[in-house]
């Protein structure tokens, strides 16, 4: 058995879970039958990996800990650099850590304070088999700025981290945060914005997670990183993305992707607003397109989907930047 599929060109848009990954060439692909040693795979372009983490975060962090924010649900939180300065809240994707923000974690934390965690259901967090909808990750982001008393802080969310950060503004507002930052990704128009076919091959895909989860995360590591991961690091973030269960694995993308429309959060985002996104000269993510009315954008060229791990120095200074310019809450840290 041999399963075919096609990926996209740059001009095509990809509605589901707000991402818009495209790719500069059309081709498809045969790959052998599920085995031991070879997996028929789509790849599935708004998924998020989590990736390795780097020594300078170890050395670095303050605290890795798990901290309880809410009744039954605990997250493994990162926390790094002054406390007194600007707070930075680093928020994953889809089966993704804290660690995937090693570089900015490490860079940030000489003058910054930094948060990042993982969410619930993922990594070392609690792993639950329901309530795992962005309004449910929102939630957890409002409780964890509130138990670890974070004052205005910047949230920065990536891909899946896009759909948390606008359930949570939706519920919350931005009154509380000093700064946003969407990292690659659409706030999702839900059910609304459904394309039947891009749906049903979406959908289609998920068996093929479902059976073979890691041959499927393996395959679909060159479509998030555009640099050359090591086997070591492929098989730490494969390892760890395995944390999550493939049945709360595909809950999730269901609910960012089909269910909810999120785009009502757009016009509650009247904080300093930063979109970042991945891409080449005349290939520009629909993501820019969105009304956020303090919004400034940036593409950082020569990356993936994990921007940031791509491209770390350039993305650090955009991010520094933005924090400099248009974030008046607190100074960095000598």
């Amino acid at each position: 058995m041999f399963l075919i599929f096609d990926t996209w060109q740059a001009s095509d848009h990809i509605p589901f879970e707000g991402i818009a990954m495209k790719f500069k060439t059309r081709f498809r692909v045969a790959l052998a039958a599920i085995s031991t040693r070879t997996v028929a795979a789509q790849f599935l372009i708004a998924l998020c990996v989590p990736c390795l983490p780097c020594a300078a975060s170890a050395e670095q962090a303050r605290s890795d800990k798990l901290v309880r924010i809410s009744e039954g649900v605990s997250l493994r939180v990162v926390e790094a650099g002054p406390p007194q300065a600007q707070t930075v809240v680093l928020v994953p994707g889809w089966c993704f850590t804290a660690d995937i923000w090693a570089k900015q974690i490490a860079y940030l934390s000489e003058h910054y304070h930094v948060v990042a965690f993982d969410p619930r259901s993922q990594g070392r967090s609690t792993i639950l088999n329901h309530s795992n909808s962005p309004d449910d990750r929102g939630e957890d982001i409002a409780n964890l700025i509130k138990e670890l008393h974070l004052k205005k802080p910047v949230i920065v969310g990536w891909s899946q981290g896009v759909q948390d950060v606008a359930a949570y503004v939706l519920k919350s507002g931005a009154g509380e945060i000093g700064g946003i930052v969407l990292v690659d990704a659409q706030v999702s128009a839900g059910a609304a914005g459904i394309d039947p076919r891009a749906a049903a091959e979406e959908l289609g895909r998920m068996q093929v997670y479902v059976r073979a989860q890691r041959q499927y995360l393996e395959a679909m590591m060159p479509y998030i990183f555009k640099q050359p991961l090591s086997p070591n690091e492929l098989n730490t973030i494969v390892s760890a993305a395995m944390q999550t269960p493939s049945s709360v694995g595909v809950a999730n993308l269901v609910l960012d992707q089909f269910s909810k429309d999120y785009r009502p959060s757009i016009k509650r985002m009247d904080a300093p607003t930063l979109i970042i996104i991945a891409g080449t000269a005349g290939d520009r993510n629909e993501q820019a397109q969105q009304p956020i009315a303090k919004a400034s954008k940036a593409v950082v060229e020569g990356a993936g989907h994990a921007v940031f791990y791509d491209q770390p120095a350039k993305f650090n200074a955009l991010l520094v930047e933005f924090l400099e310019k248009s974030v008046k809450v607190a100074s960095p840290a000598a």
